[in-house]
């Protein structure tokens, strides 16, 4: 948004990194930095020369690309979590369906019939 000279905005920024104003409002450091340059962009006049570096993200953007990565990771960690506590109930069940069906074999067995 600096780069091409546009309005640093909560609404602008949440568009152009594909987020939500809720997620940018709740992150501090984004929200923080967002505020700074809100306020510089009223202080100072507009550069006059656009950026030579159009290649290299704003740091907001790494910022966000940072975050989102740390996000993912632990969604994976999660979910790796839940698959393996998943997988050990499934175990546990199997067992208790086991150890029923046998104690129900041997009360039919004993038990006299009619």
């Amino acid at each position: 948004m600096i780069r091409s000279n546009e309005p640093i905005t909560f609404r602008g920024l949440a568009r152009t990194a594909g987020v939500s104003l809720d997620f940018l409002y709740r992150c501090a450091p984004i929200r923080q930095r967002v505020e700074h340059l809100r306020a510089q962009e009223q202080t100072t006049p507009p550069p006059t020369a656009t950026t030579t570096h159009e290649d290299i993200p704003s740091s907001v953007v790494r910022t966000l690309t940072a975050q989102l990565s740390t996000l993912k990771q632990r969604h994976r960690e999660e979910v790796h979590q839940l698959k393996q506590a998943l997988e050990a109930a499934h175990g546990e069940i199997l067992e208790l369906r086991r150890s029923l069906g046998r104690r129900h074999d041997t009360v039919s067995q004993s038990s006299p019939k009619d």
